[in-house]
């Protein structure tokens, strides 16, 4: 590494624990407000990612949305963003009473029988809300919680961040490491969360009706252990407090003998359950990631030309 490159990260780390020491004295709706604050700001610094967050709600929404309410969306996406940011480093402090208070679960019947298969469970997520707040929630109820995450390009940032998920009740392994751990925390009947909703090239299975670059990776440790998939997730409710639910039943996958094919209709299956909880809060999830990047055939429509200047007349 060179020093330049040293040095910048350096001085985010420096930048990064500030930041942490401040939201950690603010109270909740304080922080929450700055949170909004900064994903304002980065909508503005960062245009690149406006035009994405749009290009994105094209793409998925066409013309069933105005203009107008697609910006909307995009604007809150950033806000929610921030928000999330925030939320990652209070909850990994703030007292557990505040924590029950906070959060109302939906649903959490369905959960017990699943863990009664002593098959460990995989809860797969997305960006909606704030699904690393469950952990909190979560872990004392005498669960073990793992999860799969990409590292952060330094060291010592994913250091750090690794720190804040461990008081969040969260065990997080990061995907340029074995996943042995992982394999063995499932045959003890452990919880391992994965966020799939991000770019990615394994294979290509419909999302917002579009063939979309997706990971595969928890549809082969499901069909491999036989472990059942489950879908929760966390939304901010409004009002300062936040809901925990679960999309759907239980989605098992059993094997045919084709893998590839078990792959595709297992990761179908995902993409699906994704979408439609996207589809029930799209102001909270992640627009301005570039979903599509590794998507050739996903055009954004307002890139396409009209059909009447592709028309070519011929004078008689």
């Amino acid at each position: 590494m060179d020093r330049k490159k040293a040095l910048v990260r350096g001085f985010g780390r420096v930048v990064l624990r500030v930041v942490i020491f401040v939201v950690r004295i603010l109270p909740l709706p304080a922080g929450l407000a700055l949170g909004r604050a900064l994903g304002t700001l980065m909508r503005v610094m960062s245009k690149k990612r406006w035009r994405v967050a749009l290009k994105n709600l094209r793409i998925a929404y066409g013309d069933s949305l105005t203009e107008a309410e697609r910006e909307r969306i995009a604007r809150e996406s950033f806000r929610n963003a921030g928000m999330f940011a925030v939320e990652g480093i209070k909850f990994a402090f703030i007292p557990q009473d505040e924590v029950e208070r906070r959060i109302r679960v939906e649903g959490y019947e369905q959960f017990e029988p699943i863990m009664a298969q002593k098959r460990g469970c995989l809860f797969i997520s997305a960006h909606v809300g704030n699904f690393e707040v469950m952990g909190r929630w979560f872990s004392p109820r005498g669960y073990e919680l793992m999860a799969l995450a990409r590292g952060a390009r330094d060291r010592g940032t994913t250091d750090i961040m690794l720190k804040l998920r461990e008081r969040m009740g969260i065990k997080v392994f990061t995907l340029d490491k074995s996943l042995k751990p992982v394999f063995a925390g499932l045959k003890r009947n452990a919880c391992v969360a994965i966020i799939c909703d991000q770019n990615a090239t394994d294979i290509f299975v419909p999302f917002f009706a579009h063939p979309t670059g997706t990971v595969d990776g928890p549809a082969r440790i499901a069909l491999r252990l036989r472990t059942p998939m489950l879908f929760p997730y966390c939304i901010r409710d409004g009002r300062g407090g936040y809901v925990v639910r679960a999309e759907g039943a239980l989605f098992d996958p059993e094997s045919t003998g084709d893998e590839k094919a078990d792959v595709e209709r297992a990761m179908t299956e995902v993409n699906r359950r994704l979408e439609a909880i996207i589809r029930r809060h799209p102001e909270q999830w992640f627009w301005f990631h570039d979903r599509w990047r590794s998507s050739p055939e996903v055009v954004d429509p307002a890139a396409q030309p009209r059909a009447a200047e592709q028309t070519v007349t011929t004078p008689s």
